[in-house]
């Protein structure tokens, strides 16, 4: 079993004769120092952006209430633009773009994404390496994006952390 920072993501231990594929989280003693000095903890947005993967915060809507630096940086957007947009408006889902935008579609049903921060909003049970596969509007074309998703609750909000992104070359990217 290996035991990572649940604020950074670095390793801590791993315990010899356990599985590999089991995760637990604790702190690291720099995200300690840092987060609960006694100054106090940082602001919202600069705790959020020192965070070293895309960080989505979502409400129980899935509406887009934060988000990170990397976050902003992997969909191309500001804050301000991400502000109040839905999540699948965010990652530029084709389906939320359908009648009844995103959430409200029949895609939205079996969305990876959306069942995973739902299901930690209602439950309060955190998700990690959750497997999610999404087609995300592309420079005019679609492309299947594959990645792991984490989801955390706190307070009436739930972090989505997005992480091992890859993606497979739209049919136009394949044709040229």
């Amino acid at each position: 079993m290996k035991k990572v920072c649940a604020w950074c993501n670095k390793q801590l231990s791993q315990d010899v004769g356990q599985s590999d594929d089991m995760i637990s989280h604790g702190i690291c003693n720099e995200c300690r120092d840092y987060f609960f000095s006694p100054q106090g903890p940082p602001s919202f947005a600069k705790f959020l952006d020192m965070l070293d993967v895309p960080v989505l915060v979502v409400d129980d809507d899935v509406k887009v209430v934060a988000a990170n630096e990397k976050a902003r940086s992997l969909l191309g957007k500001s804050g301000d633009e991400l502000s109040d947009m839905y999540l699948g408006e965010a990652i530029e889902c084709p389906y939320a773009r359908l009648p009844g935008g995103c959430g409200r579609s029949v895609h939205c049903r079996s969305c990876a994404i959306r069942l995973t921060v739902l299901d930690t909003y209602l439950t309060g049970r955190s998700n990690y390496d959750v497997q999610a596969y999404k087609d995300v509007c592309f420079d005019g074309g679609i492309r299947n994006i594959s990645f792991l998703i984490s989801t955390v609750k706190s307070g009436e909000f739930v972090y989505l952390k997005i992480h091992e992104i890859k993606g497979e070359e739209s049919e136009q990217e394949k044709a040229a």
